[in-house]
């Protein structure tokens, strides 16, 4: 599957599908709704002061305001507001509210407000008040020259600013602060749940075609809101990963490859014209179904060809039937919007910020849920980047909500942050403004962890290996002659020397943390041996490329126990009351295999690679000590019979009743070894 599409559809998995849902009265939301309705409209809007205020501003200072657009006066939500020189920055949220604390250094840069289709505005921080309202220009959205260009143009267009990606994206490592939200809401007014978080965003380079990013969790909060957190209980995976999953240019979604153009169709929609810059607009859909329901809009600078932003859509399900209800899916995808934006700072483009707008139905509580992610960078470093310690990488598989931290109202007052809506600030105010609300959230709705919580943390930290081992053997041929007591055997029969065998070698990896593991394999024989192996022990993980692809070194030490053979020859029994190890064999044929079995302990080396957010290739290899219950020995195991009645006995080499000759020299000391070593490689998954 291609990038784009497999990614689009894997956010909608991220969001949807992995989700704990669970079956909740519907007369709790019911109950519940009116309620905050009535509260969320009667503190649904807030007004921005202009007056302006003495400020110190010899420390870090706070300036904050309302973006608006100059003509209509709409709010202008995710507008960048920055201050360049500083490398810091932040968003307008959704009602154009924006807040920056700038360090005293700051005090006499400029501050820069950004906004599609709208007039660049560099305003002077000292001419400004605590408390700002900035108002934007629109710009001109020109389609003259649609007209006029060549047949051709967008594709050239679109080559031409792909291959620019090195000159406007940095081609160094880059380490971003930026604050992260997550929330989930049943309409418009009423919030479920929110998580937040400081995120330090790490990207290796814009430069090759196959990008590497890490992200790390500096701080996070998380938040329920009582009495409706049993209506949909859902958690997020992977969302903290956005800001380089949902960054097109880092992570070459497919509509931007040159490669890929023709499962796309692309228009020349105009171009926006402001102080700064001209910007191409250009939409896109696929082609084909079943994604032909994805399409957006490319912005591209028209001087340098950067992309400074992205649109996208993809259209879900907007009803769901009864039959759907009952087929046991939990969840039922709807609409997703997205929205990205770049800014430039010293002539290189970064990440702006990120909107993701889902939706979809909850069949167990048939409720409508709308989820939303929201992503501002707030600075951005450049100067002697390291990659983030592999142990304080935030995974694929952890959850935000089951590790943020609960709700705290001077939790950011540190921090640059996108701020919070009105509407959930005046939710969040009516719970938290009396010391009552906040004893009642702690006391019922707070909970450590739920049951379902505490199994999905259990089994998220399973792993499973699925692997082929090889096995060195030595087993000299020749023509053979065995026989038990007197001459009960066959006559001459050639037996080929063997040299390899193969098994499955499947195991099971339980993760203390990121550099422990406990681990156990077993093995059985595909080919050329007969062998049943167990080994139970710890690894250690080390992080081998810290700026790539996850790649890395395993250094275990197993208890291990291995029980080898291999096929002889079939011998014809001539006695009917053959007696070996006490033990009457009747059947007509005798299986011989040779053996080795003991039990000790086996050092392992493995390398391993992270190909995808669940799994990962591997391969290593062991030496097995043994010294412990040690045996060489010749196996006589009747051919004939069931399963279970089958008899089967074991000698030593030296028996003297063993009658074992090799072109016709009697063996009596092993003739079959197997080497301690073996190799293993195989597909690792996890949950």
């Amino acid at each position: 599957m291609k990038c784009s599409t497999f990614c689009f559809c894997l956010l909608g998995l991220l969001t949807s599908f992995n989700t704990i849902a669970q079956i909740t009265d519907a007369s709790t939301f019911e109950t519940v709704l009116p309620q905050w309705m009535d509260t969320s409209k009667n503190k649904a809007t807030s007004v921005v002061a202009e007056d302006p205020k003495f400020q110190d501003r010899s420390q870090a200072f706070l300036l904050r305001g309302r973006i608006l657009d100059s003509e209509t006066g709409q709010n202008l939500s995710y507008a960048t507001v920055s201050v360049n020189q500083l490398g810091i920055g932040t968003a307008s949220n959704q009602d154009g509210d924006w807040s920056l604390r700038i360090p005293a250094t700051g005090a006499n840069g400029t501050l820069s407000v950004c906004f599609m289709g709208y007039m660049t505005k560099k305003l002077n921080i000292a001419d400004l008040s605590e408390v700002s309202t900035i108002r934007l220009d629109p710009s001109h959205f020109d389609l003259a020259e649609v007209v006029v260009v060549p047949r051709d143009f967008i594709a050239e267009l679109l080559v031409k600013a792909y291959k620019a990606i090195p000159e406007n994206y940095p081609t160094k490592p880059t380490l971003c602060d930026g604050f992260y939200r997550e929330t989930q809401r049943v309409n418009d007014s009423l919030f479920l749940c929110f998580d937040e978080a400081v995120l330090n965003v790490y990207k290796n380079t814009y430069k090759n075609a196959k990008n590497f990013g890490q992200i790390r969790i500096e701080k996070s909060r998380k938040n329920v809101f009582p009495g409706i957190d049993s209506i949909n209980d859902v958690r997020f995976y992977g969302g903290p990963h956005f800001p380089n999953d949902l960054d097109i240019v880092f992570s070459r979604w497919d509509f931007i490859k040159p490669s890929e153009y023709k499962n796309w169709v692309y228009e020349l929609a105009g171009i926006y014209k402001d102080s700064l810059s001209s910007v191409y607009t250009i939409s896109f859909k696929n082609r084909k179904a079943p994604n032909s329901n994805f399409k957006g809009r490319i912005f591209i600078d028209r001087d340098n060809l950067a992309y400074v932003g992205f649109e996208l859509k993809r259209a879900g399900l907007s009803v769901f039937t009864q039959e759907q209800i009952q087929s046991g899916v939990t969840y039922l995808p709807g609409n997703t919007n997205i929205k990205i934006g770049y800014s430039e700072k010293d002539g290189k483009y970064f990440l702006s910020y990120i909107t993701y707008k889902t939706n979809g139905v909850n069949t167990a509580s048939k409720t409508k849920i709308y989820k939303d992610i929201e992503y501002v960078t707030t600075a951005i470093k450049t100067d002697s980047i390291s990659p983030i310690p592999f142990n304080e990488q935030f995974d694929y598989t952890d959850i935000l909500s089951i590790e943020a931290d609960n709700y705290d109202q001077t939790y950011w007052k540190d921090y640059n942050i996108l701020q919070e809506s009105n509407v959930m600030s005046t939710q969040t105010d009516l719970l938290y403004q009396k010391e009552a609300a906040m004893q009642q959230l702690t006391k019922v709705y707070n909970k450590e962890l739920t049951e379902q919580e505490k199994a999905l943390l259990f089994l998220k930290r399973f792993t499973f290996d699925g692997g082929i081992a090889f096995h060195p053997i030595s087993y000299k041929g020749g023509m053979h002659h065995i026989a038990y007591g007197i001459d009960n055997g066959n006559a001459d029969i050639s037996v080929p020397s063997k040299y390899f065998g193969i098994s499955t070698m499947d195991g099971i990896r339980f993760e203390l943390n990121k550099q422990y593991t406990l681990f156990s394999t077993i093995s059985a024989a595909l080919y050329g041996i007969d062998q049943i192996q167990f080994d139970l022990g710890m690894s250690y993980r080390i992080s081998l490329f810290p700026s790539g692809r996850w790649f890395f070194l395993d250094l275990g030490l197993a208890a291990s126990t291995a029980n080898t053979k291999v096929d002889i020859c079939s011998i014809t029994n001539t006695n009917e009351n053959l007696q070996i190890d006490g033990k009457t064999f009747d059947s007509e044929k005798i299986n011989v295999k040779a053996g080795k079995s003991g039990s000790g302990v086996k050092p392992v080396i493995g390398l391993a690679v992270r190909m995808g957010k669940r799994y990962e290739l591997f391969m290593d290899g062991s030496y097995f000590l043994p010294f412990l219950f040690k045996r060489e020995y010749v196996q006589f195991k009747e051919a004939e019979g069931g399963f279970f009645s089958k008899k089967s006995a074991k000698v030593d080499w030296n028996d003297p009743n063993l009658l074992f000759y090799v072109n016709n020299m009697q063996m009596t000391t092993q003739r079959f070894d197997v080497e301690p070593y073996q190799f293993r490689i195989g597909i690792r998954s996890g949950f």
